[in-house]
């Protein structure tokens, strides 16, 4: 992955302080409860449509646009904020706010009340990752980075764990709507503990202020950089194919193998598990590899997108179940091992006073790019796909068959005819989406050949 000349020497690391530990396990806590709030959509998007009556079309730009566009307006003016105030306080403010959105989707009453409450959830985590990751980039050494960004960057595949089963559970006994308070409330206890504990690390003795520069400085210099600019348009590919795909991840195993929410929890629950294994396994192999110029955490990238297509296709290709989990388990190990090495190969390359900049300014490809099309572009071929695949015998499949069912006292032949639809459609939107993966894995590996770590 690296070669051996350039390879950085064997010297021995840093231990790290009780501090470092507190602190990578508090940002850790923040990280999932962001991803709880976000993921709750996806888990609890069947009851959701069928209850408020929406299309496949109406969830994705819920999942995508909605959330990621507001996402970004409010990443980029935090950041800024960050390079300037105190970030533990900062942060403790923005998880309080999308606790509260994710928490108020409970009592949406239809498509506008619910996009309006995703908006706000994505104005409040539009902050969590400029600030936390510029926070440990500041509290880390450059050789730490890949191995603090990989437990950071573990809150994912943990959310993805806690909240299919968690949400699936609750919304089984208790509804949708205390599904999302579930998730939500315990974000605010979270913030009050972030406010008493965390520090901000440039009150630290020794450490070195450098001045702020203009947004429009650090862009530029942001889209000069080759290896920045690559792994920019690698993280928009790679954004559409993990949040298409992870938005309907859900409501795929609910459909093609009938079953209900809280066993398709376990099921994506176990997804989250292999994630979780990629992760930590990405992070440590790009710290293991890593050389001089800092190749190996984009090169992890690179593999984990490229494998990433190949057991994503087999997934959705293949009809036998068995085949099928083989394949999801597979492709969600090899999506995350970009988790941590793509968080610390952006904080590498950057200087120090623009970190918490540039790590907002990368959310504009994942999210606006990658999220606001992922989601929204699989509804649009699912529904199309769906249409088609439901012919004329029995009319519009939207009128036909409302929120993706036939309605009560069908025959059964519109019932099978609706199911079968649906579930195959959808297929056939996430295998076309799954070729973004292509994309990623080709930039990433252009990235590799301008990488070097800035010092300053």
């Amino acid at each position: 992955m690296a070669d051996a000349a350039t390879r950085l020497p064997p010297t021995p690391r840093e231990r790290w302080t009780r501090y470092q530990w507190l602190a990578i396990g508090l940002l850790l806590l923040v990280n999932i409860s962001s991803a709880l709030d976000r993921y709750a959509l996806s888990n609890l998007q069947e009851h959701l449509k069928v209850d408020l009556q929406l299309t496949d079309t109406q969830l994705g730009f819920i999942a995508g646009p909605a959330f990621s566009l507001f996402y970004t307006l409010s990443a980029i003016p935090i950041a800024r904020l960050a390079e300037r105030v105190n970030r533990a306080r900062l942060l403790a403010a923005v998880l309080s706010f999308w606790s509260g959105a994710t928490a108020l989707c409970g009592a949406a009453t239809g498509f506008v009340s619910l996009a309006l409450c995703r908006m706000g959830v994505g104005m409040g985590e539009g902050g969590c990752h400029p600030i936390s990751q510029s926070t440990i980039a500041d509290s880390f050494a450059p050789r730490q980075r890949g191995s603090a960004m990989a437990i950071y960057a573990a809150g994912p595949p943990i959310a993805a764990i806690v909240a299919p089963v968690l949400t699936g559970a609750v919304a089984h006994w208790f509804g949708w709507r205390v599904a999302f308070l579930a998730v939500g409330l315990p974000g605010l206890a979270l913030a009050v503990v972030l406010w008493a504990i965390l520090r901000e690390p440039r009150h630290a003795a020794g450490h070195v202020a450098r001045p702020v520069q203009p947004l429009l400085a650090d862009l530029g210099w942001a889209f000069r950089n080759r290896a920045f600019l690559f792994i920019f348009i690698a993280g928009a590919f790679n954004g559409i194919g993990i949040t298409g795909i992870g938005a309907f991840t859900t409501s795929f195993v609910m459909r093609t193998q009938g079953f209900n929410i809280a066993s398709a929890g376990l099921v994506v629950g176990a997804l989250g598990a292999m994630g979780l294994v990629g992760t930590f396994l990405g992070g440590w192999l790009a710290d293991r590899f890593a050389d001089s110029r800092g190749r190996s955490y984009v090169l992890v990238c690179a593999t984990g997108a490229l494998l990433s297509f190949i057991f994503y296709l087999i997934a959705f290709s293949m009809s036998a179940w068995p085949l099928v989990l083989l394949g999801l388990l597979s492709a969600n190990l090899a999506t995350d091992l970009k988790n941590g090495p793509n968080f610390a190969a952006i904080q590498n390359i950057v200087p120090s006073h623009m970190r918490a900049t540039a790590a907002a300014i990368f959310t504009v490809a994942s999210n606006v790019i990658g999220m606001g099309l992922g989601a929204l572009l699989v509804g649009l071929l699912s529904d199309a796909l769906t249409a088609q695949m439901f012919g004329d015998a029995y009319g519009a499949f939207t009128t036909a068959c409302p929120g993706g069912h036939a309605p009560a006292g069908a025959t059964a032949a519109l019932a099978d005819a609706c199911r079968t639809a649906s579930a195959e459609g959808l297929r056939l939107a996430l295998g076309l989406v799954t070729t973004s993966f292509l994309g990623a894995a080709f930039f990433f590996w252009l990235a590799n050949r301008h990488c070097t770590i800035n010092e300053e």
